[in-house]
């Protein structure tokens, strides 16, 4: 990861054949398909892809060390500051009365600055986190964004809790849908992953990702297969404006792994970073936000 992003996780357990979301009290079937229903659309987009992509969401009030987040931010490499929340309330996740949030104090236009946090220091905010399990093992902001720290409103408490109540709604509504284009196609190159190695997975991941958009709800519907992968690589064009290599690579552990990376390199979201490997509630929590990033496809077509 680049120093100071946050990174992406829900507490998700996988139960046999079902997944809890814990916080939220509702028993999914498990997520293999397509949604029945594109009618239930996101009254804010943004809000959607955060909240998706966020592990655990909560309001709290975060007691921010001031004197060392000043110390640390002075360093042109400063270490990471641990911020305690006195937790009020659980958005999306496990049910905790404290947490703490790893911050990197540099302020960038990719999470929130150092200002917001010193001008929330004791105010109910709500706070969009992933976690991580391998690494650096904590809790970051979220979704690569400076809204993933909001004060604590009525308006905004309200409209979140309406969009976790939505996301799970979609969610408990997946089936599979043999019907999506490219759905054949996607699903033969699928079952080549995990059998294949070297140049061979390689152009299995080419042919994936250049069936482009059209293909993104099937890849998705098809892309929690936790079969190891022959080789634990792989390589997308970097199509970055400002980017600095030309290829990106990435070290996939299951074949879930490398169709994050292509469905990323394909839309640009990220809903958990699991290209290079993960937990297995990792995984479960990327899975499930790019199915509701599948749903809310159609509300853009509307």
């Amino acid at each position: 990861m680049f120093a100071g992003r946050g990174i992406i996780v829900i507490m998700i357990e996988r139960l046999t054949s079902f997944v809890v979301i814990f916080g939220l009290g509702v028993v999914l079937p498990p997520c293999n398909a397509a949604p029945v229903s594109s009618k239930l659309c996101p009254s804010d987009a943004k809000l959607a892809r955060l909240l998706a992509g966020s592990h655990i969401v909560l309001i709290g009030k975060m007691d921010v060390p001031k004197q060392r987040l000043a110390e640390q931010a002075r360093k042109p490499a400063p270490d990471y500051v641990d911020i305690p929340i006195q937790i009020e309330s659980i958005l999306k996740g496990e049910s905790m009365s404290s947490a703490t949030v790893r911050f990197y104090p540099q302020d960038a236009d990719y999470k929130p600055s150092i200002g917001a946090l010193l001008d929330l220091s004791g105010e109910p905010a709500v706070l969009f986190l992933t976690q991580i399990d391998d690494g650096p093992v904590g809790l970051y902001f979220a979704g690569y964004t400076p809204d993933s720290l909001k004060r604590a409103t009525a308006p905004t408490v309200a409209a979140v809790r309406a969009e976790a109540s939505r996301q799970v709604q979609i969610i408990g509504a997946w089936h599979a849908n043999s019907t999506l284009p490219h759905f054949s196609e996607v699903r033969a190159l699928i079952a080549r992953l995990g059998q294949v190695s070297d140049d061979e997975q390689q152009r299995v991941f080419d042919r994936l990702e250049a069936l482009g958009e059209a293909a993104v709800p099937a890849i998705i519907a098809q892309m929690d297969d936790r079969r190891p992968l022959q080789t634990q690589s792989i390589s997308l064009v970097n199509h970055a404006q400002d980017a600095f290599e030309r290829m990106r690579h990435y070290g996939p552990e299951q074949v879930v792994d490398g169709l994050d990376a292509v469905l990323n390199q394909i839309t640009g979201e990220s809903f958990g970073s699991i290209v290079n490997g993960g937990s297995s509630r990792q995984r479960d929590m990327a899975v499930a936000g790019w199915r509701v990033f599948a749903a809310d496809l159609a509300c853009k077509e509307r």
